[in-house]
């Protein structure tokens, strides 16, 4: 039976038993604090946990939800079901935390169904405006269906310099030229409810201290990318929670004689890598630790500066499949995109030699605690943040690394309650299950049979069905 998402997204959800669909109501909420303890609603039983309080695999479980959180795990053994539960039999399939993207752009509300299908149950989104307001705060009342969302407003931006004003878009960013700006953008946006602070490239030193002073008293994140006025130096000094796509370490890997030196284009940046010195690495690692700030690599952006064969044979692949043509042209009329327009075919072969060197930094920051997470900033949604664990680990993580980017470390970062990002007891019921071990092979997180949103069960039919009315729309 076809379920349409349409439906779910009007508190209609759908409650499962496996291969069983039936629309039921979404009631799942945390139980306040001293009240009775929430009635099991759910049991997962023969299950193989995979907690991610540590690098282990829990074979023969039951994990009992209500209440929309973790109960019990427990051996199935031993494990007290109560008759009006609605009982799933995994079958010795693996049980993982919900999956998060920490960085996305979306407008539609399509895209909320889809996260959920691909496992996807929270996405911090890092160009924002009133409709992610509306979509957040949906998803949280329970009038949509959706993964849990924290959402910058719109970019904060500088003028760019005079040489690249007419390759670089500004509309629709908040632009700040001195630091009373930087100021006034904070309180605006705080006041408007955003969740932090999205800096960008053109941002002046002077502006971006008005904006670090202002988010500090009103206690809002600064994140994004590292303003070329204020270095990773100045980035590290501010307290800068998090930076995007690695940016602001080329500067300090690239000797000064170097061949291609980094500059404000982004071709430029892109050869760059391919000169940097590895032994300045570990130290970066150790200064990013002490800085506290956290890494989203963002490794499937990689995929806009390969050479044109490999951009036609990811085309290809079931995943892109998965795109609108808007997306595909992204990818196929690349360098008629004005920040990409000096770009050559010859570059798009030599900027793959530095992603051995990207792949080292992240390596290091992983070994020095300076910890990462996943995040995509590319179509198709959802299914992009598999090919980015798997980008993961083939930069040189650890499976249980490559996971921990997108659970236990996303709820950190967040300040989630204790045991989000884990199947424990007390962790928020967001999960997912799979028909393989994805700390045996990371790939298995794409072959998901189930979803778990809230302490409500969503069966491989119904995830199906939210995939096709998602591309139907």
């Amino acid at each position: 039976m076809s379920v349409p998402v349409a439906a779910m997204m009007l508190r209609r959800h759908v409650s499962l038993a496996v291969g069983f669909p039936v629309l039921a109501s979404l009631l799942a909420c945390s139980p306040d604090a001293g009240s009775a303890p929430a009635r099991v609603t759910l049991a997962i039983e023969d299950v193989s946990v995979i907690p991610m309080d540590g690098e282990r695999v829990l074979p023969g479980m039951t994990v009992l939800i209500g209440g929309g959180r973790v109960l019990a795990v427990e051996s199935s053994a031993a494990a007290n079901v109560p008759e009006d539960a609605m009982r799933v039999d995994a079958g010795g399939r693996f049980l993982i935390p919900g999956l998060n993207d920490m960085h996305v752009h979306f407008r539609e509300a399509w895209a909320l169904a889809r996260f959920l299908a691909t496992g996807v149950t929270g996405v911090r989104i890092l160009s924002g405006g009133p409709h992610t307001l509306d979509f957040r705060d949906s998803v949280r009342s329970g009038e949509l269906a959706g993964p849990d969302i924290r959402t910058a407003g719109p970019i904060v931006e500088g003028l760019p310099p005079p040489e690249f004003a007419a390759v670089i878009d500004t509309a629709g960013r908040a632009i700040v030229r001195d630091s009373l700006d930087g100021a006034r953008v904070v309180r605006e946006q705080h006041a408007a409810g955003y969740d932090f602070i999205k800096v960008y490239n053109n941002v002046p030193a002077a502006a971006y201290r008005g904006i670090v002073a202002e988010a500090r008293g009103l206690g809002i994140p600064v994140a994004g990318h590292i303003p070329f006025e204020v270095g990773l130096d100045g980035a590290f000094a501010a307290g800068q929670a998090s930076i995007e796509h690695l940016r602001g370490y080329i500067w300090h890997l690239v000797p000064d004689d170097a061949p291609a030196q980094p500059g404000p284009d982004l071709r430029s940046r892109t050869l760059a890598w391919a000169y940097g010195d590895l032994s300045r690495i570990p130290a970066l690692a150790q200064r990013t630790l002490e800085a506290g700030s956290w890494n989203v690599p963002t490794l499937s952006v990689r995929m806009i500066h390969k050479p044109d064969r490999l951009v036609d044979a990811y085309l290809a692949t079931e995943e892109a499949s998965h795109m609108t043509d808007d997306m595909r042209r992204f990818y196929t009329e690349r360098m008629s995109i004005p920040w990409m327009s000096n770009f050559t075919a010859g570059d798009f072969e030599a900027a793959m030699d530095g992603f051995a060197v990207a792949d080292s930094l992240i390596r290091a920051l992983v070994a020095a605690g300076a910890s990462v997470m996943a995040g995509t900033d590319t179509p198709p949604l959802g299914f992009a943040l598999h090919r980015e664990l798997e980008e993961l680990v083939s930069a040189g993580l650890s499976p249980y690394e490559a996971l921990r980017s997108a659970t236990v470390n996303p709820a950190r970062f967040l300040g989630r309650e204790e045991g989000a990002g884990m199947v424990v007891a007390g962790s928020p019921a967001d999960l997912v299950l799979l028909e393989g071990n994805p700390l045996q092979a990371i790939g298995n997180t794409r072959r998901i049979a189930g979803v778990v949103r809230r302490g409500e069960w969503f069966d491989r039919t119904a995830l199906d069905a939210m995939l096709e009315e998602a591309a139907d729309r």
